[in-house]
């Protein structure tokens, strides 16, 4: 996933932007990490540089 298209991800149940944390990068592009909602503390993790942003109750960034 390029590092730019964070600015326009938003959470698919709040709406809300949605914050990057990068465990893996190379240069622009993030390999491996997660986008986290500051609204309803959901987790959507980034495996492979693609980003899965299917809402669902499992997952919380305190999780």
């Amino acid at each position: 996933m390029k590092k730019s298209l964070v600015d326009i991800l938003v959470c698919p149940t709040s709406k809300t932007s949605l914050k990057l944390a990068v465990d893996e990068a190379d240069g622009e592009e993030i390999v491996e990490g997660g986008l986290i909602c500051p609204t309803c503390d959901h987790a959507f993790p980034i495996t492979k540089g693609v980003p899965n942003l299917l809402p669902w109750d499992g997952c919380t960034a305190s999780n």
